[in-house]
């Protein structure tokens, strides 16, 4: 098997659906050469608000399915002309809360993907919940003409946020690294077939049996001996450690090519935190990165995205092969004249991809940003690279153990996600402050009817199958597997004027992985 040609884009989403034509036409900017690359991983922070993350299902589903629009249109548009063999197969889609990672072959590729595995932690400050964390999805490729097979890991990381905080994204790494174990993907997941045909992994692992005290436990961490690695994702390390003051925006870095002129980026990156920790063995261990020549990829104004998408959009005229002149619209990125950053963020390279210092791509094309985005605050990075098909056989000591009780601690994360995913649905979106609304009305008005007796008994029944048969239509949708055990009103004659209603508490099971996790409420 030839050295595996692979395009990583690691990209913080805003919690904002994207917009399709745009990312796809410079999806492909790091590409420096006309052949299309075997392996394409798409590594995402923010995907979508946070209890469409935490839910899952329905709700994260078109968010996660531009993405692979965007990576359809932006091959076909580059590779127009080409045979099927530049479409790509959806080898897996996989997220633990608001960090998710996407991987996309080409089809003779996929053919050979022997085996997946998956896993996820979440980082979160509360209850190690999926806001923050990281998930990974690693490939065992068939080599062709033997039986030797060669390991990929690719994982997708968001650490903790704010200048000051390096230090807790130090931890965050440690986390990550004692807590993202990885499985085989069809004995512990759930594959969801999507209309666009692509994969989708919702929950975390979580198999029946008990992963403490695995000897081998640590062949499942992020550092496999034979694996080549790629960690990327918004790292969240800054270029100061504190919060910038009034007037620091005068000496932030400028599009200018000068070396010598302050405003130039490099003198910036002399700052990076991340590169300062990793010098003192303090964060991301046995891994290394490319050098940087792209701008500070956060934080971007709002005026700056949308100057991006109104700055974008061009007319052409093309002529057809009849004679026809016909004017087409496409989407450009615009050209950069000024960097415009938000006042209350110091500029910096937040958006990272490293791999393993051991085994390095044989050949690094490009590392670089994608331009602004209209719907985020974030600059897109990108890795074009050749991964060898060797295995790597770097049998390096991992930094850190796994814990024994990694599966525990997932599971419980979990739990407390369902439970503020559903709540932020009901607090902080339309649909689910109506559905709120609506119950709410509902019970209220039965209630109010007590005392007109036996009828009024009755419309309270009717009121609380109309709530039950409600929050069946809410879950529906949400595919969450939501299942109504037991309600049941009783209504009695309270001396032939009254009544009294009593709704049992009933009990909602989130069919989670194969793990039925029961919650009364």
């Amino acid at each position: 098997m030839a050295d595996l040609q692979s395009y990583i884009t690691t990209f913080n989403c805003g919690r904002k659906l994207i917009d399709v034509d745009y990312f796809a036409a410079n999806l492909y900017n790091g590409l420096k050469t006309d052949l299309p690359p075997d392996l394409i991983v798409i590594c995402l922070q923010e995907i979508a608000p946070l209890g469409y993350s935490f839910l899952g299902g329905s709700l994260l589903e078109p968010y996660l399915a531009r993405f692979a629009e965007a990576v359809a249109l932006a091959t076909a548009r580059k590779f127009s002309g080409h045979d099927a063999e530049e479409k790509y197969a959806s080898v897996m889609v996989r997220n633990v809360g608001m960090t998710g990672i996407m991987v996309f072959a080409k089809h003779h590729l996929a053919h050979r993907v022997r085996r997946v595995q998956t896993g996820g932690v979440g980082v979160g400050q509360w209850f190690d919940m999926g806001n923050k964390g990281a998930v990974g999805v690693r490939l065992g490729l068939h080599t062709d003409g033997s039986e030797e097979e060669t390991v990929f890991t690719f994982v997708s990381a968001h650490l903790a946020p704010f200048e000051k905080n390096w230090e807790r994204r130090n931890e965050d790494w440690k986390s990550i690294c004692e807590g993202l174990v990885f499985e085989e993907a069809g004995a512990s997941t759930k594959a969801a077939r999507t209309g666009n045909g692509h994969t989708g992994e919702r929950e975390p692992l979580l198999s029946s049996t008990d992963g403490a005290g695995d000897a081998s436990a640590s062949q499942h961490g992020i550092f496999n001996p034979t694996s080549h690695v790629i960690f990327a994702g918004d790292l969240n390390y800054r270029a100061s450690d504190n919060s910038p003051s009034p007037g620091d925006a005068d000496t932030w870095p400028q599009s200018v090519d000068d070396d010598t002129d302050p405003r130039n980026a490099s003198h910036f990156f002399l700052k990076d935190q991340l590169t300062r920790e990793r010098s003192k063995g303090d964060t991301l261990h046995l891994l290394s990165e490319a050098p940087i020549d792209f701008p500070p990829t956060y934080k971007y104004s709002s005026a700056a995205q949308k100057h991006a998408m109104t700055s974008s959009i061009v007319t052409a005229s093309r002529k057809m092969r009849d004679g026809r002149t016909v004017e087409t619209t496409e989407v450009r990125a615009p050209a950069e004249e000024v960097w415009l950053w938000a006042q209350h963020r110091t500029p910096s390279w937040c958006d990272r991809i490293l791999f393993l210092e051991a085994a390095p791509p044989k050949d690094i094309h490009a590392y670089t940003a994608l331009p602004v985005q209209p719907t985020s605050d974030h600059r897109p990075v990108v890795l074009s690279c050749a991964i060898s098909s060797k295995p790597a056989e770097a049998r390096l000591k991992p930094p850190f153990e796994i814990r024994k009780d990694w599966r525990q601690r997932r599971a419980a994360a979990r739990r407390y996600e369902l439970i503020i995913g559903m709540l932020a649905y009901l607090g902080w979106t339309w649909e689910g402050e109506a559905l709120l609304a609506g119950t709410i009305v509902g019970l209220i008005g039965g209630f109010l009817l007590f005392d007109v007796g036996e009828e009024g008994g009755d419309f309270v029944a009717g009121a609380a199958e109309l709530v039950v048969e409600g929050l069946r239509g809410f879950v529906a949708p949400l595919e969450l597997g939501l299942q109504v055990f037991d309600c049941a009103v009783h209504v009695t004659d309270a001396a032939g004027f009254g009544c009294a209603g009593a709704v049992e508490v009933f009990e909602v099971g989130f069919e989670l992985e194969g793990v039925s996790q029961g919650i009364s409420v």
